[in-house]
């Protein structure tokens, strides 16, 4: 059962890298458009995807086995609703080339 969980967590880190790594070649404000997708835009997307991960990482973290690399975000406060936004944090991010979008 183990082999499956870090499958599964391989699997969830390498598409996460790719979809992000694929963001990175957008604009902001190619990012943050309305597209008519279910959470808006490719920015509502993304954070949902953050935010599924947090709540599905803080239930593994108080999991009865305990998981030590997990013990930072078991004390974290879980997002109030999957669009709770992280995003604005990063708004000022500069990407690979040094620059604003």
């Amino acid at each position: 059962m183990k082999a499956n969980f870090l499958l599964m967590a391989d699997y969830n880190k390498w598409m996460n890298n790719s979809i992000y790594e694929a963001a990175c070649q957008l604009s902001h404000n190619d990012l943050k458009k309305d597209t008519g997708a279910f959470f808006g835009s490719i920015l509502g997307t993304l954070n949902h995807i953050l935010v599924a991960d947090i709540i599905w990482l803080k239930r593994i973290a108080v999991h009865p086995n305990r998981f030590p690399s997990l013990k930072d975000i078991a004390t974290k406060p879980f997002p109030e609703k999957a669009e709770h936004d992280f995003v604005p944090r990063y708004r000022n991010a500069k990407n690979r080339k040094g620059s604003f979008r």
